[in-house]
Order: C-alpha cells, then structure tokens, then sequence
C-alpha cells in the first residue's frame, strides 16, 4: 500500500506521497482500501461485501476494478513475492546502452513485438549490470528493477516504458554533463543536433536526413560530454500517426514497424533505422533549432549565442537533474563552436534539401 487514507466531514480522501495527489473515494472504495490495509486478500474482501447481501459477481468486480486502478496510479504495489527467479516461461535478452548492459526478461506471451524495438542493441554472451524483468499480472504488466517494483503499465506499452528505464539507467551513470532532448545525426564525422519541442518534428526530419545519406546516431536524446562532444543514444525512431504519410516516399519499411502505444494511448510505430553510426564521442558541428509552421518556405536563419542559449534553455533540452555551472560551460563550449540555425519549414522535403547544404 502506497498511500494514506483520511475522512474528513464524510469524505474518504487518498493522498498518494509519490504523486503527491489526492483521490476522492466512495464509502465502498473506502472499505475497500481500509481492508486491503488489513491485511484481507481481495478475495476475501469480494466475500464479505457479498456477505452483507451484496451480489457475489458485483462485489468480485468492484474490488478487481478498484485494485486494477491502484495498481495503474502506482497507490498499490505488488508483494515481493510476485518475483520469481524461474526463466520458464520467459525470454532473456541482454542488450548494450552506453554505459552499461541491461538484461531485459519478458514474459513468452508479451516479448514481441517489444523486443523487435531493442533488437539492435542486443549483444550475446554478455553479464547485465542491471535486470529488469516483467511480470504478467491480469491485463497488465509490472516492471521490476533487480527484484524491486518500479510501474506497471499495459502490455502494448511495454516498448516506451522500457525505453523510458532504459534512459534512466543511461543518465544515472552520471558519465556525461547533461542530456540534450534532440535528435543526432552524423556529416562527416561530426554531428547535427536537431532540437525543439513535441511536435517540431525531430524525428521526421532526422528520417529524411538519415535517407538523404546523414548517418544515424540517435532518435531523441543526445548526451554530451565535458568536451561539449555529443554521443547519440540509439533507439529506434518512434514514429507518431501523424508523421506515417509525410515518411511513406522515405521509409518504405514503416508498413511493417511494430506499433505501440504510448501511456497516453498515442500510438507510435518504431522504427529501426537499418544502420547506426557508432556511438563514439563526436565533436558538434551544427545546432538546429526546429520550428514548424503551416505553408511556410523553408529559412535557415543564423542564431546568435544569447538567442542560441535562449532557445536550448527554454525546453529544447532535458538535464539529468539541475544544470550545473559545470553543465552551462559545456553548453556554452559547444555553442562557441558550432553553427547555429533555426529551421522554419513546411515541407519535408523542402528541409531536407536546405540541411544538405547547410552541412557540406
């Protein structure tokens, strides 16, 4: 149990300290909880409901409902003893993020399409430094971080939230300054950062690029060093619905991506580009701040420092914690020496070829 419940002036109130959130309850969501403190099991609960001359059928699915959306907002955890250390039933993949080797141990029924996301960073007789297992429960799926629980989430959400861990685990390292929200492609040997916020269109240009012959470094976070030199974290593109007929001439492959949903039931497709670029330190070579509008011509403007710096501080990028006046000078280190745009377009196309010129 993972919240505190009160009643106050005949109001039952749970406060979640995690989410630092309120839920209002029902008397019988009340009873509810206050048993499930107890120590009754919820088929022990269904039965004295139904003891009360409740309907049997009912009370069983009022308490199911009840737990299911507990579970879903984190207020309820499973017990320790839901692990199992047996592998029948399971399929064991290790793959390599920079930094580490994540073991990931899905459940038969639940492996694919989720593991077809990761495939390309599997590596073989290799030891994980960190195990996450998924465990099936109902209709949904509990993520375990060496033997302890983190979130539970629907079966079709496996491949974001596994990629979302995955992320923690790379930024936990603390082996680079920040992380940058931005997409990271290669020309010659140095790399091109495309930045901006949800629905600038990151991954949709940096697919077109990457079929224009930029090599592929990562989809959606770029780590940087203290040199201010970047290294992409290759995951594979995730492709949002309304990018899928924009994409159709450039990646003929996206028919059959796996799809997936995201936890607020947007649907992706990701995409694996056929070849990464390694993921060694580069030296950034262009910054590219993205905004686009309707039926607007495509304009490569020169952005000055402040403004440069402006941009990137005003949600362009995500830190792994506060930034640090060490982290600033590696901001300013690679703005000193790189160029810097900001891309207004429309057409994909249209920035697809101004970014072949801009980076020759």
């Amino acid at each position: 149990m993972q919240g505190r419940l009160v009643r106050i002036r005949d109001q039952n109130i749970l406060f979640s300290p995690a989410r630092q959130a309120l839920f209002a309850l029902n008397d019988m969501g009340g009873d509810i909880w206050r048993s499930l403190e107890d120590g009754l099991s919820p088929e022990a609960i269904s039965s004295e409901i139904a003891s009360r001359g409740g309907d049997r059928a009912q009370a069983v699915e009022h308490v199911e409902a009840a737990v299911r959306q507990w579970e879903c907002q984190g207020l309820v955890r499973p017990a320790p003893t839901w692990f199992s250390t047996s592998s029948r039933g399971h399929v064991s993949k290790v793959i390599a993020v920079p930094g580490c080797h994540v073991r990931i141990v899905y459940p038969e029924a639940h492996a694919f399409p989720a593991a077809t996301v990761f495939r390309h960073l599997e590596v073989r007789e290799a030891v994980g430094d960190v195990v996450l297992k998924l465990v099936e429960r109902g209709d949904r799926v509990h993520l375990f971080r060496n033997r302890h629980w983190i979130l539970s989430c629907f079966p079709d959400e496996l491949a974001v939230v596994l990629k979302g861990q995955l992320l923690t685990e790379i930024l936990e390292r603390g082996g680079y300054e920040l992380a940058i929200h931005a997409a990271a492609l290669i020309r010659d040997d140095r790399i091109l950062l495309l930045c901006g916020g949800p629905g600038a269109g990151k991954t949709t240009l940096a697919l077109g690029l990457l079929h224009a012959g930029f090599g592929f470094a990562g989809d959606d976070v770029t780590l940087l060093n203290s040199l201010g030199h970047g290294v992409g974290i290759p995951f594979a593109s995730a492709v949002k619905a309304g990018a899928l007929p924009i994409l159709a001439n450039y990646c003929p492959d996206l028919d059959t991506a796996p799809v997936c949903r995201r936890p607020d039931r947007r649907r992706v497709r990701f995409l694996v580009p056929k070849q990464f670029v390694s993921s060694s330190p580069r030296k950034v070579g262009w910054v590219v701040l993205l905004r686009r509008r309707v039926n607007a011509s495509a304009v490569l403007t020169p952005v000055d420092p402040v403004d440069a710096l402006r941009g990137l501080l005003n949600g362009s990028f995500a830190l792994c914690g506060e930034l640090t006046g060490t982290s600033f000078d590696v901001l300013a280190k690679l703005i000193e020496s790189a160029d810097v745009y900001c891309l207004t377009y429309s057409r994909l196309e249209d920035a697809v070829a101004l970014m072949q010129k801009a980076c020759r």
